[in-house]
């Protein structure tokens, strides 16, 4: 036994680990240990009690401060990323196009990015007020400060019996430095070889002990530049394609028209109407053509104008105080704040005629369905900031408490933890109005009414199409879409441990426990503009909600042989929704088994339950809207076309329908079961190699109703091959809003909407092999 604790002694020396929910040693500040137990044991990622072996049944890897340091990597999340077990494809800061354009995701073993738990010091994170896809909350990971990190550890599978919700991934525990001894100033600057993007850091750490207060600070500010897609020849133009048919540029300028079969068409421009806006686009808007559509004005550099990598600047403050009352009892305090400031751009807007009939219109002189366009050029919209996303975000969490310890063995941690991440969004953007007067008077003139549904105009003024806008111009219809958004979660703990509870003769039985009551809050409002839909084709997410919750968890240790040792935990959590109802309560539990035939080898596997708790997006979404362009309308190709094939059907087999979704307080946890299996082999101190099976089976996933399928009951429904008057028919027909009957089968009947639910029905598996060699 000796020989174990004094193995795992020199392994927690030589990692260099300190303090925090990760594993940690005692500091040399610290009140000597009353007796030899507590030399003997760490504190382990995924366990409550502390024990003497760093490697238990769950396996941990873990990241140093000197290992993202000496890697080279910019930033606590390229140090994430960049890890085997980050397999998933996430919208992050380079989805300019994206809802959550600034943030950065992870996607831990493929699983959706909310599926992690994110722990500062073992204390959640809050959400990003934004949403995930524009559907569902995650944690942003772009500012947690590297000067201040002393590890990670992260913890891959199901964890839930151990810290709750969203556990099903796993959990990623950033430890920060809890003791510095004496005053650092570090200095840092980079770049990249394609070009742009260079960024600067400087940190100011350090450390003080008067007695029995113990003081440590860090301060951080970190400038980063933008990647432009026109930095790097790869990105700069369409000319890069690899497929020589798609190296043409966007149709800055462009006319239109269809054919009688349905077949689209550019109307040449000439060369000489090209050449006279040359100017355009840094000089790079030519005669151009694309093939099986025609010529047209563009520029095949166009794309170059949006950025790869966001502007953001960024000050973090890091303070930590600890002060002992006596031998047994310790005061504590930990402060995160930080503020960042990130601009990027999504590449310049465009107008198009007639967007709420598919950007068509009739032409009363042709006789044709028709359409312009105009892509917006740097030199029109006249500077980089009338083009630009700006996003302010001010984060912080908090937590203090007392810990010690009652008697000769038990330990407690009493605690209160609050996070909380504020977000100012300002985005310029075209006013409907002002951006359609401005241009139907200047390119179509009046409206001459409607025919089957389209607006009827004379054809379009070649010499006002083909026309640059001043920057002033371009002002005149451009508006700032601006909103201030918030989540918060906060909770008071209580936990306890003993390492020796009683004494079997195979060694100590642990055990601990977790009391914990706590509410969360996501506010996420939408800007009134937007809301009434006075903002050119921009929709936008909302919602606001508040839910409490309770929980309670026990772990106990039992070491059953010499050579094997059991870990047994159970947690139940209770989550309710406050106003609008609903809710859900959860119990997850987790079995470990450790075998160690000899000091240098572990077998271990584990076998766990999981859960996520309701989504908050999910659960208090408002009314949110986007358009499907691949819908078919069933029920008017069958009733006017019933001897046309279904890909026959006329404009009713790829429509673009206007879907609307909202929250559904009824929703239930999303529940995972999870298996793994592994061995870890250390002949030598600085040799250690481990391999690790994972298997995760996933349930009640949330997503939204099938489209298709709600279509085709809709059919069904009405045309009487289901009966109309059960559930099934009348959620269908309630979901399907259709406009009245007029008998011209061009819009008779039409659907004017969707509205849809997120419910529970989806499944998911994954599995995978984790292993290193150090």
């Amino acid at each position: 036994m000796r020989m174990k604790l004094l193995a795992a002694t020199v392994l927690v020396a030589l990692a260099g680990m300190r303090s925090g929910v990760g594993q940690t040693t005692t500091d040399e500040n610290s009140p000597p240990p009353k007796d030899s137990q507590r030399l003997q044991t760490v504190t382990v990622t995924g366990s409550l009690i502390p024990q003497a072996e760093i490697e238990t049944a769950s396996p941990v890897i873990t990241i140093t401060a000197q290992q993202i340091e000496r890697q080279g990597f910019a930033s606590v999340y390229d140090a994430l990323r960049a890890q085997p077990v980050a397999t998933g494809s996430v919208l992050d800061n380079q989805a300019v196009g994206g809802f959550t354009a600034g943030a950065k995701a992870l996607s831990l073993l493929g699983l959706d990015p909310a599926f992690t738990l994110y722990l500062i010091n073992g204390h959640p994170m809050a959400d990003y007020p934004l949403l995930y896809n524009g559907v569902s909350n995650f944690v942003d990971l772009t500012n947690i400060p590297t000067g201040m990190l002393d590890h990670i550890d992260i913890l891959p599978g199901n964890q839930s019996s151990i810290y709750g919700s969203s556990a099903i991934a796993g959990v990623i525990n950033i430890v920060l430095k809890d003791h510095i001894d004496g005053y650092e100033v570090t200095a840092r600057a980079g770049g990249y070889s394609g070009g742009g993007g260079s960024d600067q850091r400087l940190q100011f750490t350090g450390g003080q002990t008067w007695g029995a207060l113990d003081l440590t600070f860090g301060l951080q500010y970190d400038d980063q530049k933008p990647i432009w897609g026109y930095d790097r020849k790869l990105t700069a133009s369409t000319n890069s394609n690899p497929d020589p048919n798609e190296r043409y540029g966007t149709r800055n300028f462009l006319w239109l028209y269809f054919d009688s079969s349905g077949g689209g068409h550019y109307v040449d421009p000439g060369q000489d109407t090209c050449n006279a806006l040359h100017s355009l686009n840094h000089n790079t808007t030519n005669y151009d053509y694309r093939p099986g559509e025609g010529n047209f004005c563009g520029s095949r550099y166009n794309y170059g104008f949006s950025t790869l990598l966001d502007k953001n600047r960024a000050g973090t403050g890091y303070l930590n105080l600890k002060y002992a009352l006596n031998e047994d009892t310790q005061l504590y305090g930990d402060l995160l704040y930080t503020v960042s400031h990130v601009t990027f751009s999504q590449g310049p807007l465009l107008w198009e005629s007639s967007l709420n009939t598919g950007a068509l219109f009739y032409d009363a002189d042709t006789g044709r369905l028709e359409s312009v366009q105009h892509i917006f050029s740097p030199e029109e919209i006249g500077s980089q900031e009338m083009n630009a996303d700006d996003n302010i975000t001010r984060s912080y969490t908090v937590w203090g408490g007392i810990k010690g310890s009652v008697g000769s063995q038990w330990e407690y941690d009493l605690y209160y933890s609050r996070s909380q991440t504020n977000l100012d969004d300002k985005l310029h953007w075209p006013i409907n109005s002002a951006i359609e007067n401005f241009f139907t008077s200047r390119i179509l003139g009046p409206q001459l009414g409607t025919t089957v549904g389209f607006p009827v105009y004379h054809a379009p003024n070649l010499a006002n199409l083909y026309k640059a806008l001043t920057p002033q111009e371009y002002a005149s219809f451009i508006g700032i879409d601006q909103t201030q958004s918030n989540a918060w979660t906060q909770n008071i703990n209580l936990q306890f441990n003993n390492t020796e509870v009683f004494s079997l003769p195979a060694g100590a039985v642990g055990m601990a426990g977790l009391i914990q009551v706590g509410n969360q809050a996501w506010n996420n409002p939408v800007d009134p503009n937007v809301a009434a839909g006075n903002f050119y084709g921009l929709t936008a997410t909302a919602g606001s909600g508040t839910r409490n919750n309770y929980a309670a968890a026990t772990e106990i240790r039992v070491p059953i042989l010499s050579t094997l040792t059991a870990d047994a935990s159970v947690r139940y959590d209770h989550y309710g929704n406050q106003n609008v109802g609903g809710g859900d309560s959860k119990a997850t539990y987790k079995l470990g088994l450790e075998y160690r035939p000899v000091e240098s080898l572990l077998m271990r596997g584990n076998y766990a339950t999981a859960f996520r708790a309701p989504d908050m997006a999910y659960t208090f979404g408002g009314q949110s809207g986007f358009y499907d362009a691949q819908q078919t309308d069933y029920y008017v190709c069958a009733k006017y076309y019933p001897n046309l094939a279904l890909s026959n059907c006329p404009d009713f087999q790829s429509q673009s329908i206007f879907t609307i979704h909202q929250g559904n307080p009824a929703l239930k946890s999303v529940t995972a079961k999870s298996y793994g299996f592994g061995t870890v082999w250390s002949p030598s101190s600085n040799f250690n190699a481990s391999a690790d099976y994972y298997n995760i089976r996933i349930a009640n996933e949330v997503e939204l109703q099938n489209l298709d399928q709600i279509l085709r009951t809709d059919s069904q429904c009405l045309l009487g091959n289901l009966d109309p008057t059960t559930p099934t028919c009348q959620a269908a027909l309630a979901e399907v809003v259709r406009g009245p009957v007029t008998g011209n089968p061009a819009n008779s009947e039409a659907i004017l909407n969707l509205n849809v639910l997120p419910i529970n029905i989806a499944n998911e598996h994954v599995s995978g092999i984790v292993s290193s060699l150090k």
